[in-house]
């Protein structure tokens, strides 16, 4: 069977839920005192639905559904998937206590013990099936040099179970001839196509002939999947390369991306997560502000001019955690063991409390909740210098968290800077209430794990 990488993360989210179903069924067999029906079933159905959301859940915020986890050892996978499942009978224990009786007790034993068992099952059979699936074979339209730049990437990503045959350019490709087979030359791309039985062509040319565009959809209507080669790259990794972009990216791919619903929606839970947020830190930040005063002179409050949307600078609060003046020589990095950091910030930025006074730049509106992050004025200068379209990054909200801070390890250098770079403009092309919400679930883990990205 051969499988897109879409489809495989369809077929792992399809394994689970079947799994899932058959474990609740069984946990009715054995568990409950009536006599098994489909009757019986459709009455618990709501039941299994306030168990099977929290699991799903829970397996999206471990990376339960990140293909590059099934490449990894199977036991790892089962250490995700049981954690998964521990944490989801906890929270489901304190929800249904709120109910009387929604579910038996033996059952919702029973449940969680076969789901472990019939998940893990199914996991195997079906990680078995994607590692020894017919690859994807591959063809790609472009020089020798960038050619074997997406061969080279594709081939690192085994779990992609996609097979490079060879290229097709309009030069002699001599770069990369020992490397990556030349098949011939681009007008010859149909017939090669056909004759090594391709399922993708990859096109990796900076521009589009009408010529070419001719044969692509030639292609096509032979049921070939065609592909942008930077429109591969982000699927793969979840981040643009910014190296390959040019302005007409921007025109085509960021003009269509702004749905005025979507910032309805965001702007409504960045008021009520602000409120709610800051209504249950109040109660702390009393004793807070007297550890912080305690440990360090200075202000308990430290705030900072930050560029927000449109390239418009604001104040950005936060709870001190470095000595009084610490970026006094604009020197806003942080690196390990920073001397400029205080006892009591250490444990202050470890837990993330020092971010929560940006609840209040929310609530007006200069921040989101999620977004990219904003940067003092003196780094946004440096960085404008070094790093080509990062002023674009500016077009959308600033947030406390992103795609770039739990995708990408806190960065102090203007190559990090360009690394979460490309997970910005992944987020800002992609912007929407599920990767919202998928962004703030991690972003939770994170904060209670204190390991990942951020």
């Amino acid at each position: 069977m051969k499988t897109h990488i879409q489809e495989k993360a369809a077929l792992l989210l399809i394994s689970d839920s079947m799994a899932m179903l058959c474990s609740f069924v069984i946990a009715l067999l054995l568990g409950h005192k009536a006599h098994f029906t489909f009757g019986l079933l459709y009455d618990h159905l709501w039941g299994f639905t306030a168990l099977f959301i929290p699991i799903v859940l829970l397996f999206f915020v471990c990376d339960g559904y990140a293909l590059h986890k099934v490449r990894q050892r199977f036991g790892q996978q089962v250490l995700i998937l049981g954690f998964g499942l521990l944490a989801s009978a906890i929270l489901s224990t304190f929800f249904f206590f709120f109910f009387r009786d929604p579910i038996p007790r033996a059952v919702f034993i029973i449940f969680y013990g076969s789901a472990f068992t019939l998940v893990v099952y199914f996991r195997k059979i079906l990680n078995q099936r994607m590692l020894s699936s017919i690859p994807w074979r591959t063809l790609i339209v472009g020089d020798g040099k960038r050619s074997l730049e997406v061969a080279q990437f594709i081939s690192s990503s085994a779990y992609l179970r996609t097979e490079v045959v060879g290229y097709v350019s309009g030069g002699n490709g001599s770069q990369a001839q020992n490397k990556l087979p030349r098949l011939g030359n681009i007008p010859d791309l149909v017939s090669i196509a056909r004759k090594e039985a391709i399922d993708q062509v990859i096109v990796a040319v900076p521009s589009q002939n009408d010529d070419l565009i001719k044969l692509l959809l030639e292609c096509m209507q032979s049921k070939i999947k065609v592909s942008e080669f930077r429109r591969v790259i982000e699927e793969i990794t979840g981040r643009v390369p910014i190296d390959h972009l040019n302005d007409n990216w921007f025109l085509l791919e960021l003009s269509t991306s702004n749905n005025r619903y979507f910032w309805y929606i965001k702007r409504l839970a960045d008021i009520a997560v602000s409120c709610v947020g800051l209504c249950l830190a109040l109660p702390l930040f009393p004793f807070i502000a007297l550890l912080i005063k305690l440990d360090s002179r200075g202000p308990v409050f430290y705030s900072q001019q930050r560029m927000g949307r449109g390239s418009k600078p604001f104040r950005a609060w936060k709870l001190r955690t470095m000595v009084d003046g610490a970026d006094r020589n604009n020197v806003h990095w942080t690196t390990d063991n920073d001397d400029r950091i205080t006892r009591v910030g250490r444990i202050v930025r470890k837990t993330r409390l020092d971010e929560v006074p940006q609840l209040f730049n929310i609530f007006k509106g200069e921040m989101t909740l999620i977004g990219p992050r904003p940067e003092a004025l003196s780094l946004v200068e440096m960085y404008t210098k070094a790093i080509t379209y990062y002023p674009e990054r500016h077009m959308v909200t600033p947030g406390i968290t992103g795609w770039a801070q739990i995708s990408y390890p806190y960065g102090n250098s203007v190559e990090d800077t360009r690394q979460k770079l490309m997970y910005d403009f992944y987020y800002i092309k992609n912007r929407c209430v599920v990767l919202d919400l998928m962004i703030f679930l991690r972003t939770i883990r994170i904060v209670l794990t204190g390991k990942g990205a951020m």
